[in-house]
């Protein structure tokens, strides 16, 4: 998740060290370049019923991790209330797939309603997330974790509108 990364990814600033950099290099290029077994991770994930698969990949190990994915960040929905979950869900369906303006003025104040403007940040901006829409946001009980809920919350409903706009039903004959 791009959004929540700063230029400083290893404690100490660590990445600007040639050897650092070289290790992880070689350990990510090992990762890439080992073969892939569709629906082997699988396992890793709080599996849905089949049935929640969407229809376009229904059967296959990536309609269960979409499916898986999308339970899980649906668990960011439930940090919001239901005023921003509305506001959140009518101003995706409006969403013509456009970046939002510079001034950010349609987005919710992050005073008023930091965790529903994190959310439309996510999915319509990422990039543009700033450590004071976090720290709006921030209070004991929000956890790292449910920052990650929250933002997923976001990235998801944006992947979702995309699918659901791409998404045409073929007719068989």
């Amino acid at each position: 998740m791009s959004a929540l990364l700063t230029e400083n990814l290893l404690p100490g600033n660590a990445q600007r060290f040639r050897a650092v950099r070289s290790l992880a290099g070689r350990t990510l290029s090992r990762t890439v370049r080992r073969a892939a077994r569709p629906g082997a991770s699988l396992a890793l994930l709080d599996l849905p019923d089949p049935g929640e698969a969407p229809a376009w990949a229904d059967g296959t190990p990536v309609g269960l991790a979409y499916a898986a994915l999308l339970r899980a960040a649906m668990a960011g929905a439930r940090l919001l209330g239901a005023e921003d979950q509305d506001l959140v869900e009518d101003t995706l369906l409006d969403w013509d797939g456009s970046h939002p303006p510079l001034d950010l003025s349609g987005f919710p104040d992050r005073r008023e309603r930091p965790g529903a403007r994190l959310v439309l940040l996510a999915a319509l901006a990422p990039y543009r997330i700033t450590d004071e829409d976090m720290a709006a946001w921030r209070r004991p009980e929000h956890t790292d974790e449910l920052l990650v809920h929250l933002v997923a919350y976001g990235a998801f409903l944006a992947v979702d509108r995309v699918e659901s706009a791409l998404y045409r039903p073929i007719a068989r004959t």
